[in-house]
């Protein structure tokens, strides 16, 4: 990936994104926004693996997958102080006119949206990055330790900080001019902001084998104590072995393990790839996609709307991992997508 340079002259944007979603956004809505991108510095909070943001004038690029403990934390204070003296001499320069941010709670974000407060000539443009932006995710939805040690941080890097309120993604707050999102089903910001870049299907470039399963990993383990996850995840294999796939194929998050349930599914193979599914859709070989609480679910139906695609435990994991907000099944059931109860499965919902 390219390094980022002292030289900030003819840089008018910044932008920040963590996933291939919020990369996504940010491509189309370079577009749609006229934004050249060797006048835009790029801060990578996520590893990705996009040759694109090589042809941005600054990238600056997350060293490592994250790390979800305090002590984790220690190898990535490098990059964020790359990051914030980057951040600092682009916006003393005064050219920046908009900023692309994915959410507020991320010391980088928070900062930039901060400081745009005082400067009415920047626009600052939320971009979605999956699920989160349509669930009711609040401080309670993150280790308290998380925010005790933020605001120490931020004044070692030099960076403001104010704890958020409400939703983290920040769509409420009025520092945020817009927010760019796939579609509007459940999206959790005020209507007048929303700015939509709807998603065209793809034709398949395979066929789709209806004796075919492709289980799509998430990060929901670090949500929930251990005996709640493997309950879904008991959950989640019954109903595979149920429909007597011929042929299982896995793939992986890529940012986070796929605990339990990958040593519990019957024997399976792994689709070893490193793109996003969304960049995958038309090779899907599975007629079939399953997964509990993953936006690929969802963009993976709006792509492809002759896939199948279920979201196995809905019922059980809202109560669980996201203190009764059950607003994601209005995403998934809104996009097509097929929701299995746990209850249904256990006998203890019909």
């Amino acid at each position: 990936m390219a390094s980022a340079p002292t030289a900030t002259v003819g840089i008018d944007t910044i932008a920040v994104i963590n996933n291939a979603i919020s990369a996504r956004m940010l491509a189309e809505a370079m577009v749609r926004d006229g934004v050249d991108p060797a006048r835009m510095a790029v801060i990578s909070a996520r590893r990705l693996n996009l040759d694109w943001l090589d042809g941005c004038a600054i990238h600056v690029a997350y060293p490592a997958k994250p790390r979800q403990s305090l002590l984790g934390q220690w190898p990535f204070v490098s990059f964020y102080r790359r990051a914030s003296r980057l951040i600092e001499g682009l916006l003393a320069a005064g050219g920046i006119r908009r900023i692309y941010v994915v959410n507020v709670e991320n010391l980088l974000t928070n900062h930039l949206a901060l400081k745009a407060k005082s400067d009415p000539r920047i626009e600052v443009v939320l971009l979605v990055e999956g699920i989160f932006n349509f669930q009711e995710i609040e401080r309670r939805n993150r280790a308290a330790w998380r925010w005790a040690v933020k605001p120490a941080l931020a004044r070692l890097l030099g960076l403001r900080w104010q704890t958020p309120e409400g939703h983290l993604s920040g769509a409420f707050e009025p520092t945020i001019h817009r927010v760019v999102s796939f579609t509007d089903i459940g999206l959790k910001a005020p209507q007048d902001k929303v700015d939509i870049v709807a998603w065209q299907p793809v034709a398949p470039a395979v066929p789709a084998d209806d004796g075919t399963l492709l289980v799509v990993h998430t990060g929901l383990w670090q949500w929930m104590d251990a005996d709640a996850y493997l309950h879904v995840a008991r959950s989640f294999v019954q109903w595979v072995e149920a429909r007597g796939f011929r042929r299982i194929i896995v793939k992986h998050h890529p940012h986070v393990g796929p605990g339990a349930l990958e040593d519990m599914l019957p024997a399976h193979e792994t689709w070893d790839v490193t793109a996003s599914m969304e960049d995958l859709a038309a090779e899907v070989p599975a007629a079939t996609v399953a997964g509990t609480c993953c936006t690929a679910l969802v963009t993976l139906k709006l792509l492809r709307p002759d896939l199948r695609c279920v979201d196995v435990g809905a019922d059980f994991y809202c109560d669980t991992a996201y203190h009764g907000d059950h607003s994601v099944e209005h995403l998934l059931a809104g996009a097509g997508v097929e929701i299995v109860p746990i209850g249904a499965l256990d006998g203890t919902r019909p």
